[in-house]
């Protein structure tokens, strides 16, 4: 059975800012495999981009680099995928990320204009309206 990791051990895989939690947090993940959750790669995504000041690019690549890593079983996968791809076309993760939990709903329901115009063309088989 794997064990799970919060959102700072994944940002310590990731990025190394020279705290002393780099070199365990690496370490821990080459030792075995490891679930995260969807929540986690949510949080990790608002850190990279708001703590670290990582682009759009950055954090998709960085996502890449983490879903090619063998030990990590991750939540809903493919849907993590998915919201990577829609991500690096343009749209807002979160956003993504909550269009492709949601793919076996009818309508995405929304007051977010930009969400409804990224959607149509980046995610156009799931239809998202304002209420």
């Amino acid at each position: 059975m794997p064990s799970a990791i919060d959102t700072n051990v994944l940002i310590r895989f990731l990025v190394d800012d020279g705290s002393e939690h780099v070199a365990p947090a690496r370490r821990l993940l080459s030792s075995g495999q490891f679930f995260v959750s969807l929540s986690v790669m949510l949080e990790t995504e608002w850190v990279l981009r708001s703590y670290f000041g990582f682009q759009r690019a950055q954090i998709c690549d960085a996502f890449d680099r983490v879903l090619g890593f063998d030990a990590m079983l991750f939540q809903e996968r493919r849907v993590l995928e998915n919201a990577v791809e829609a991500c690096r076309a343009g749209m807002d993760f979160a956003d993504a990320l909550h269009l492709n939990t949601a793919v076996d709903c009818d309508v995405f329901y929304t007051f977010d204009k930009k969400l409804i115009r990224n959607a149509e063309r980046n995610i156009p088989n799931r239809p998202v309206r304002e209420p």
